[in-house]
Protein backbone atom coordinates (compact mmCIF):
# COMPACT_ATOMS: atom_id res chain seq x y z
CA UNK A 1 0.00 0.00 0.00
CA UNK A 2 1.24 3.44 -0.83
CA UNK A 3 2.73 5.82 1.68
CA UNK A 4 2.35 9.10 1.33
CA UNK A 5 4.78 11.91 1.28
CA UNK A 6 5.45 14.93 3.82
CA UNK A 7 3.67 17.22 1.46
CA UNK A 8 0.90 14.92 0.35
CA UNK A 9 0.01 14.60 4.18
CA UNK A 10 0.26 18.45 4.81
CA UNK A 11 -2.18 18.71 1.73
CA UNK A 12 -4.78 15.93 3.55
CA UNK A 13 -4.32 17.43 7.20
CA UNK A 14 -5.26 20.53 5.96
CA UNK A 15 -8.32 19.31 4.42
CA UNK A 16 -11.45 20.48 6.90
CA UNK A 17 -12.53 16.74 5.59
CA UNK A 18 -9.72 15.14 7.24
CA UNK A 19 -10.06 13.91 11.04
CA UNK A 20 -6.32 12.88 10.67
CA UNK A 21 -4.02 11.62 8.20
CA UNK A 22 -0.62 9.60 8.82
CA UNK A 23 1.83 8.38 6.02
CA UNK A 24 -0.78 4.81 5.60
CA UNK A 25 -3.96 5.77 6.92
CA UNK A 26 -6.85 8.29 6.78
CA UNK A 27 -9.34 9.23 9.13
CA UNK A 28 -11.91 11.00 7.45
CA UNK A 29 -15.15 13.43 9.53
CA UNK A 30 -18.56 11.83 9.83
CA UNK A 31 -19.64 14.87 7.67
CA UNK A 32 -17.23 14.09 4.83
CA UNK A 33 -18.59 10.56 4.80
CA UNK A 34 -22.34 11.96 5.00
CA UNK A 35 -21.68 14.37 1.69
CA UNK A 36 -19.79 11.32 0.13
CA UNK A 37 -22.77 8.84 0.34
CA UNK A 38 -25.32 11.69 -0.91
CA UNK A 39 -23.19 12.11 -3.97
CA UNK A 40 -22.07 8.06 -4.38
CA UNK A 41 -25.76 7.46 -4.21
CA UNK A 42 -26.47 10.28 -6.76
CA UNK A 43 -24.60 8.57 -9.25
CA UNK A 44 -21.16 10.28 -8.89
CA UNK A 45 -17.97 8.75 -9.42
CA UNK A 46 -15.73 8.50 -5.78
CA UNK A 47 -12.81 10.14 -7.58
CA UNK A 48 -15.32 12.49 -8.48
CA UNK A 49 -16.59 13.38 -5.57
CA UNK A 50 -12.97 13.20 -3.75
CA UNK A 51 -12.04 16.00 -6.41
CA UNK A 52 -15.28 18.10 -5.56
CA UNK A 53 -14.35 17.81 -1.91
CA UNK A 54 -10.81 19.25 -2.24
CA UNK A 55 -8.96 15.83 -2.49
CA UNK A 56 -6.55 15.39 -5.14
CA UNK A 57 -7.94 11.90 -6.63
CA UNK A 58 -4.43 11.08 -8.14
CA UNK A 59 -3.28 10.57 -4.70
CA UNK A 60 -5.31 7.75 -4.18
CA UNK A 61 -4.92 3.50 -5.05
CA UNK A 62 -7.63 2.50 -6.73
CA UNK A 63 -8.04 -0.35 -4.25
CA UNK A 64 -7.57 2.82 -1.34
CA UNK A 65 -10.92 4.47 -2.80
CA UNK A 66 -12.65 0.88 -3.06
CA UNK A 67 -11.82 0.43 0.72
CA UNK A 68 -13.31 4.28 1.13
CA UNK A 69 -16.64 3.18 -0.52
CA UNK A 70 -17.46 0.44 1.31
CA UNK A 71 -17.04 1.53 4.45
CA UNK A 72 -18.78 4.24 3.96
CA UNK A 73 -21.79 2.42 2.63
CA UNK A 74 -21.19 -0.35 5.42
CA UNK A 75 -21.66 2.64 7.76
CA UNK A 76 -24.31 4.15 6.08
CA UNK A 77 -26.31 0.51 5.84
CA UNK A 78 -25.79 0.53 9.60
CA UNK A 79 -28.47 2.75 10.70
CA UNK A 80 -26.36 3.73 12.97
CA UNK A 81 -24.98 6.53 11.50
CA UNK A 82 -20.90 7.89 10.43
CA UNK A 83 -18.67 7.74 12.80
CA UNK A 84 -15.38 9.82 12.75
CA UNK A 85 -12.27 8.24 13.82
CA UNK A 86 -11.55 4.50 14.69
CA UNK A 87 -15.39 2.73 15.38
CA UNK A 88 -15.70 1.83 19.01
CA UNK A 89 -19.34 0.75 19.16
CA UNK A 90 -18.46 -2.55 20.13
CA UNK A 91 -16.71 -1.51 23.23
CA UNK A 92 -18.93 0.93 24.18
CA UNK A 93 -21.83 -1.53 23.91
CA UNK A 94 -20.05 -4.38 25.97
CA UNK A 95 -19.51 -1.42 28.86
CA UNK A 96 -22.94 0.19 28.62
CA UNK A 97 -25.09 0.00 31.74
CA UNK A 98 -28.36 0.03 29.84
CA UNK A 99 -27.65 -3.72 28.10
CA UNK A 100 -26.43 -5.32 31.04
CA UNK A 101 -27.50 -8.21 32.14
CA UNK A 102 -27.17 -10.88 34.38
CA UNK A 103 -26.63 -13.73 31.17
CA UNK A 104 -24.34 -11.17 30.02
CA UNK A 105 -22.10 -11.01 32.84
CA UNK A 106 -22.55 -14.68 33.15
CA UNK A 107 -21.54 -14.87 29.80
CA UNK A 108 -18.43 -12.89 30.45
CA UNK A 109 -17.41 -14.85 33.27
CA UNK A 110 -17.15 -18.36 30.59
CA UNK A 111 -15.46 -16.02 28.48
CA UNK A 112 -12.91 -14.67 31.16
CA UNK A 113 -12.23 -18.36 31.99
CA UNK A 114 -11.77 -20.21 28.65
CA UNK A 115 -9.39 -17.06 28.04
CA UNK A 116 -7.24 -17.76 31.11
CA UNK A 117 -7.49 -21.40 30.23
CA UNK A 118 -5.85 -20.86 27.03
CA UNK A 119 -3.10 -18.39 28.21
CA UNK A 120 -1.82 -21.20 30.89
CA UNK A 121 -1.85 -23.84 27.89
CA UNK A 122 0.32 -21.79 25.30
CA UNK A 123 2.19 -20.89 28.57
CA UNK A 124 3.01 -24.62 28.38
CA UNK A 125 3.36 -25.15 24.84
CA UNK A 126 5.86 -22.23 25.25
CA UNK A 127 7.60 -23.53 28.10
CA UNK A 128 8.34 -27.17 26.44
CA UNK A 129 9.11 -25.55 23.78
CA UNK A 130 11.88 -23.53 25.34
CA UNK A 131 12.95 -26.65 26.99
CA UNK A 132 13.77 -28.82 24.08
CA UNK A 133 15.57 -25.89 22.28
CA UNK A 134 18.04 -25.91 24.82
CA UNK A 135 18.33 -29.57 24.71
Amino acid sequence: MKEYTKKELKELNDNPYTLKATKNKISHTAEFKRVFWTKYQTGMSPRKILEELGYNPNMFEQKRIDSLVQHIKKQALSGNGFTEGSNRTKRMRIISNEEFTPESFTQMQHEVLYLKQEVEFLKKITKETNAKRRK
